[in-house]
């Protein structure tokens, strides 16, 4: 599967409209200092894909220093995302120097779809990146969320271009520091950062970056791709091609000359991209797998397997009252129905899992579900729940659990066990199934009674 990590597309018109958004946004005066600069919309990147046989792309604006400009940029994603899910992930753009309005419009674009936040550009935004106190709250909502942030990164020498900063190894080896459990994507190689992962220090420092190599044609010659991949470590640098600024196919010939080719490297979402969780204030339930498989995040939907019988098991309940299927999954939120997973790494099956994994997510999990308050936490299988008690709540012995409603809470929610609906999980027939989810809606309709 080749995975684009990086590239840009804005709403349709935003060319004819140069001179209004240079005037009120700094970013976009800085990357596009004259009329005619290189945009385009989803088709456009639909048809670059196709041609360049790229599977997905994660689509992104820039980091924005208007809100509604901002506000404008995230919707045209959060819409490409949705509506062409299975080619398209969205990454939502805030500006951490906004306050308070950075973690709202971060929630929404996160609650809407995006898996994360990108790309931010420090200089124009005007904000601090080595200042902890300030990044904060953005970086606890995505640490939280479990969503990376991409950051635009700056060579400490060499060239000028448009848009290139002084976002530099230094400072961003800070940030880092600063935020050791945030995921974060280092755009453009970082700014040279991974060839001083040599150091032992720096290396150790890393574990939680990747770097992508945007744009690199203009900036290095092929060999750094090598470089950085013997410094860092292969699996950390992604495919990324800064379109429409450069061509897919570009950078694709550009990577392949440097000895490494695109489809074998290993795309953000085997290690770390998953599927959104669909989470909001005042959910009925929030239904929670062990964590995605590989199939569901190629997907891009919950229980995207045909093979599942979660969605026939659901639709027969009469829990949701309608027809539903993987397509459904983020509409559902309207329903008052959520999805999220004890660990967001996805696997090809749950034994891919390690202990590490647990470790990271299971306590990310609990403070989801404290920070949303579900009515009811509703969790798929004995052995993801037993997961969760072991990783997030510290409980090694649990005892004997049965399916069902379950006498202990998390924060204010309830919780309720279900089978697992995995087609690996031959204990139960569809109609069992059905019937376990009839029960959660029953439930569900007494503790409306009495709210």
């Amino acid at each position: 599967m080749i995975v684009d990590f990086h590239c840009h597309i804005l709403p349709p018109g935003f060319a004819e409209r140069h001179d209004e958004l240079a005037a009120r946004d700094r970013t976009y005066a800085a990357l596009f200092p004259k009329p005619g600069g290189r945009i385009a919309g989803v088709e456009a990147l639909l048809r670059e894909m196709d041609a360049a046989g790229v599977d997905r792309a994660v689509a992104m604006g820039f980091g924005w220093t208007d809100q509604e400009v901002a506000k404008e940029v995230n919707d045209y994603l959060l819409d490409a995302g949705r509506a062409y899910s299975d080619r398209i992930t969205a990454l939502g753009s805030v500006n951490p120097a906004w306050g308070e309005a950075t973690v709202v419009e971060g929630e929404r674009c996160l609650d809407g779809g995006a898996a994360g936040i990108g790309e931010l550009h420090a200089d124009t935004q005007g904000f601090d990146i080595t200042d902890g106190d300030a990044l904060a709250p953005l970086m606890e909502l995505l640490r939280v969320r479990g969503a990376p942030v991409v950051i635009h990164a700056s060579e400490p020498v060499g060239h000028h271009y448009p848009g290139k900063g002084t976002t530099t190894p230094e400072q961003l080896l800070k940030f880092v520091a600063n935020f050791p459990e945030n995921r974060m994507v280092l755009a453009h190689l970082g700014g040279g950062l991974p060839f001083y992962a040599a150091m032992p220090e720096v290396g150790a420092a890393l574990g939680n970056v990747w770097y992508d190599t945007a744009a690199l044609p203009y900036l290095y010659r092929a060999e750094a791709v090598t470089a950085a991949a013997l410094t860092a470590g292969a699996e950390r640098i992604l495919f990324g091609s800064d379109w429409p600024l450069l061509s897919q196919r570009r950078v694709m010939d550009y990577i392949g000359s440097s000895g490494l080719e695109v489809d074998g490297m290993r795309p953000f979402d085997g290690h770390r991209m998953t599927l959104p969780d669909y989470l909001r204030q005042g959910l009925d339930i929030v239904l929670i797998g062990l964590n995605p498989s590989a199939y569901s995040v190629r997907e891009g939907h919950y229980f995207a397997n045909p093979r599942n019988r979660f969605w026939s098991a659901l639709a027969a309940s009469g829990l949701v009252g309608r027809d539903v299927g993987p397509d459904d999954d983020g509409g559902m939120l309207a329903d008052g129905i959520g999805f999220t997973d004890v660990v967001k790494r996805a696997t090809p099956q749950a034994s891919g899992l390690t202990a590490a994994d647990y470790r990271r997510d299971a306590p990310l999990l609990r403070e989801k579900l404290v920070r949303y308050s579900p009515m009811i936490a509703c969790f798929h299988g004995l052995t993801a729940y037993r997961a969760y008690l072991r990783y997030a709540e510290g409980l090694r012995n649990a005892g004997d659990i049965e399916l069902g409603r379950q006498s202990r809470c998390i924060g204010g929610s309830r919780v309720f066990v279900l089978p697992n609906p995995s087609p690996a999980n031959a204990r139960y027939s569809l109609a069992e199934l059905t019937e376990w989810y009839r029960r959660l809606g029953e439930w569900r309709s007494e503790l409306s009674g009495v709210r």
